[in-house]
């Protein structure tokens, strides 16, 4: 194996989380991801639960559609766990609900609210990827 291919496999790539009962954005956000991430879906929140000790996410897509309680819970449960971890939450407002619209505010970097395309979301991605790599730099 040559240096460069060697370099290759020592860089850790980064993990995306994208969490939706919609298998359809997960398939395809994965497919759109994959060559810079590495990307774990959940549809569940038993799902979810199962990567909460997953140090490895860099990066958290919600899509907030289902569960909302028990999805605002264990954001929250996993933004005092892993601060660093930019969240972006894909949203459609509720009227009449606003200490739900109040704590996705708190946990999220980025809300879009519904409907989204799917280039938003890919930019919103950068977006906090970008600002994440600064952070860090810092």
């Amino acid at each position: 194996m040559n240096r460069a291919n060697k370099k290759l496999l020592e860089k850790k790539r980064e993990t995306i989380l994208v969490h939706s009962a919609d298998k359809d954005l997960s398939k395809s956000l994965s497919i759109l991801l994959q060559d810079q991430f590495d990307v774990v879906t959940t549809e569940t929140v038993e799902e979810l639960g199962l990567q909460r000790n997953n140090k490895c996410v860099s990066l958290l897509v919600v899509d907030l559609e289902r569960s909302i309680p028990l999805l605002l819970s264990e954001f929250e449960f996993r933004r005092m766990q892993n601060a660093d971890a930019p969240i972006v939450v894909l949203y459609a407002f509720r009227q009449g609900k606003p200490e739900w619209e109040n704590k996705i505010r708190t946990l999220a970097n980025q809300i879009l609210y519904k409907p989204v395309q799917i280039e938003q979301i890919l930019a919103a991605i950068a977006l906090e990827h970008e600002s994440q790599k600064v952070q860090k730099e810092k």
